[in-house]
């Protein structure tokens, strides 16, 4: 319903409303005015002073009462919705989508594709990273030579030189195993090929890491600053 029809609806009920209280009121003085009773003995009897005009408030008074019936008809009648009205409010949920059991609209959403996520594996940091699949025979074939030392050595790699390199050259060594320098910053571009030069003749992290765990009886790697854990190797070494 517009708005301006909606006021003047209401309007016109509060109008209806006031006139009959006012009319049933006026009837009602109106009649007290023209009629009085009085008691002799156990029967009462009224004497009207004009009794047409007594009769005209009282039909006055019934039809205020009529009217007032019939208005509350029509109230009823326009408040309480019918069937069609019930199922349009109830074929729309709170969030906008039809309820169940009500036919579907002409025009309908299009289907939401759904976003499936990706996965991206983290990234490790250096003193987690698990160097137990490099492939420590790499560069292998055309070396030769029986000089297996890490630093002074030109030969292939061994075990045990994994090994001495690590009580020999710890410092070394750990900048090699955390691929930092002591100061945690990173390793210089020398630093770098040197290391590139040692992997391809046997340098594994992969068992330079199980070396340090053995000594240490760590079960990982701890996560504290490169100088911090070159002290404590050297301390059990040392011991």
């Amino acid at each position: 319903m517009p708005v301006q029809y909606l006021n003047i609806y209401l309007i016109g009920v509060l109008g209806a409303a006031v006139a009959v209280i006012v009319g049933i009121g006026f009837s009602y003085t109106g009649m007290s005015q023209l009629g009085f009773d009085v008691y002799r003995g156990m029967e009462m009897t009224t004497y009207y002073l004009d009794k047409n005009r007594y009769d005209l408030y009282m039909n006055a008074m019934v039809y205020c009462i009529t009217f007032a019936a019939a208005l509350m008809l029509i109230l009823a009648v326009i408040l309480i919705p019918s069937s069609e009205q019930v199922q349009k409010r109830m074929s729309a949920t709170p969030y906008g989508t039809p309820a169940i059991g009500t036919p579907p609209s002409a025009i309908e959403a299009p289907p939401m594709e759904m976003e499936i996520p990706q996965f991206e594996a983290p990234e490790l940091t250096p003193e987690l990273e698990d160097y137990s699949l490099e492939d420590e025979g790499l560069g292998m074939e055309g070396m030769d030579g029986n000089d297996s030392d890490v630093v002074s050595g030109s030969g292939r790699i061994t075990d045990e030189s994994h090994e001495s390199f690590l009580r020999d050259h710890t410092d070394t060594a750990i900048k090699f195993l955390m691929r930092k320098d002591l100061d945690d910053s990173e390793l210089k571009a020398d630093d770098e090929q040197v290391h590139e030069e040692w992997q391809k003749r046997g340098l594994s992290r992969g068992k330079l890491r199980k070396h340090v765990m053995k000594l240490m009886d760590w079960d990982n790697i701890p996560e504290i600053a490169v100088n911090e854990i070159l002290n404590q190797v050297r301390e059990k070494i040392n011991s």
